[in-house]
């Protein structure tokens, strides 16, 4: 019966394409990509933040919203600043307009996706917000997780095979939530909450983490609390957190682009590929897997050299010889504690590193990577590319001792 209607929605659907063919691009089409998180979050904000630069003609815009959203409460939020149809009406128009040419004229171009490279997240402030009843629930939902009112908390977001397993070439992005026990723990002490974020994930942090199903108290009172799999979580409870979090620990996937929107500052920790680090971020910092091949570290000068830089498959890597290691426990709380250096007493100062950085181009969308550089590479992991340890000499036991 559905498709029949669809079906018969087709004759008004081609009248509208040429209805809007006549408006000349005064109004314009464009499709949502609500499946992904990341880029329901990001592509959304900085269309919206370039349109206010006058980046983006000036047109009436009407957004498709095609499938089962990745995330209702942020499509609901963005539904209170965009035109956006739930009927699937636009989606016929959309994918018509296509079959003729010239189809151009009337879609909202895709632009520059989810990065903000003419940093205008820094000049504009986000485009949406919660509610005062939104805020109330909220509130309610910090309460039955323990956490009291004026708490600061950080949100600790960790893909693994858990996340699309039928994407398995992206399996290279993905680590195991075990390494960051040492950093929430370090959270802990320093008074912060620990959220551990996701919607699908492989395994819950440590056994001595889970008590009843919820958290643990640190011994200073502080909680680190699995929040992904304790039962308390919600699209709600997903965009709250991590938009009022201090800031959001990531290994570079989607729920950390809710955090960007809101202009928290995010800790990357084994990110890939390393020509993609989210410059714009400002007060953000970021560690990259170590890229090994034939038994050595390769330095950022071979990574850019030899292409992996912008590898975004798994058999790409594989297929250059080149091996990704992830993070070690002491690598990554060395970050995470400078992290809170930095957005408690945040100090900008010039990193050699930028200097020789691509200013690369995306593959397929010929559209720059970068504008001005605002991120900063983690101190300590800089120190040790400064003064490399063999590849079999990295461990955790022996970067604890580097680190002092």
């Amino acid at each position: 019966m559905l498709k029949l209607l669809r079906l018969s929605l087709v004759p008004l659907a081609i009248l509208c394409v040429l209805v809007l063919r006549l408006l000349r691009g005064r109004v314009r089409i464009g499709i949502l990509w609500t499946q992904r998180i990341g880029h329901l979050a990001g592509n959304v904000e900085v269309y919206l933040c370039e349109r206010d630069a006058g980046i983006r003609p000036h047109s009436f815009d009407i957004w498709c919203a095609p499938g089962e959203p990745c995330n209702k409460q942020l499509l609901k939020m963005w539904g209170r600043v965009l035109h956006i149809d739930r009927t699937g009406f636009a989606n016929i128009v959309f994918k018509l307009n296509r079959l003729f040419r010239g189809w151009q004229s009337i879609e909202i171009p895709s632009g520059n996706l989810d990065r903000d490279v003419n940093n205008l997240w820094e000049r504009y402030a986000p485009h949406t917000g919660f509610t005062p009843k939104e805020e109330f629930l909220g509130k309610t939902g910090l309460q039955n997780m323990g956490i009291p009112d004026g708490a600061k908390w950080v949100c600790l977001i960790v893909r693994d095979s858990a996340y699309l397993p039928q994407l398995t070439y992206h399996s290279y992005r993905n680590s195991d939530i075990k390494a960051y026990r040492f950093a929430a723990e370090a959270l802990a002490e320093r008074g912060y909450y620990v959220i551990r974020m996701g919607a699908n994930v492989e395994k819950p942090m440590a056994a001595k983490y889970i008590v009843q199903g919820a958290s643990i108290a640190h011994p200073n009172g502080a909680h680190i609390i699995d929040y992904a799999t304790n039962g308390m979580r919600s699209d709600f409870m997903d965009i709250y957190l991590a938009a009022k979090c201090a800031f959001m620990i990531s290994n570079g996937t989607g729920l950390d682009a809710v955090s960007g929107v809101f202009r928290r500052p995010i800790c990357y920790v084994n990110y890939v590929p390393l020509e993609y680090l989210p410059t714009w971020g400002q007060r953000s910092l970021a560690i990259w897997k170590h890229h090994e091949k034939d038994g050595k570290r390769m330095t950022p000068a071979e990574i850019y050299a030899s292409g992996a830089g912008k590898f975004m498959r798994a058999d790409e890597f594989e297929e250059a010889g080149i091996t990704l290691v992830d993070n070690t426990p002491a690598e990554i709380k060395a970050v995470v504690e400078e992290m809170v250096v930095c957005i408690e007493d945040y100090a900008a100062s010039r990193q050699a590193f930028w200097d020789t950085f691509p200013r690369s181009t995306s593959p397929y969308t010929g559209t720059p990577l970068h504008g001005k550089i605002r991120m900063r590479i983690g101190r300590e992991f800089l120190k040790a590319y400064n003064a490399p340890l063999q590849a079999h000499e990295v461990s955790a036991d022996n970067l604890m001792s580097y680190y002092g």
